[in-house]
């Protein structure tokens, strides 16, 4: 593939304090990557096909990629997502794609087609 993002993303990862990306479940993180839509070349699309996911500052923030596959480690983006089991290029996430909570119960997440809503702001520009 020209250009994949992971090569670059790997080496910020591993200059980043406090940051471990975890093993992947490679076939998960193929399945997230095929619902997605995105390809391998972007961030998004690296994180999910090559890392289980990232703990940020010893777990207090959970960034989803491609699911460790391990009972103890972090759900997929499908799973936390509730991706169908197939893909399905009309499904898209209610409310927004949800990447990562910290321990404290904060949601990070894209926003969806209509944030106004699911009560967020971010309204395209018109």
């Amino acid at each position: 593939m020209p250009d994949p993002a992971w090569p670059e993303l790997r080496t910020a990862l591993a200059a980043a304090p406090s940051v471990r990306a975890l093993p992947v479940d490679e076939r998960e993180g193929r399945r997230c990557l095929r619902q997605l839509q995105v390809t391998a070349r972007s961030t998004l699309g690296a994180l999910t096909l090559h890392t289980g996911g990232l703990l940020v500052d010893d777990g207090w923030l959970r960034v989803y990629g491609g699911g460790t596959g391990a009972g103890d480690g972090l759900p997929s983006l499908g799973r936390v997502n509730r991706f169908p089991a197939a893909p399905d290029p009309a499904w898209h996430p209610g409310t927004g794609l949800v990447l990562g909570h910290d321990v404290l119960g904060g949601v990070f997440a894209l926003n969806g087609h209509d944030p106004a809503g699911a009560g967020r702001p971010g309204a395209p520009a018109g």
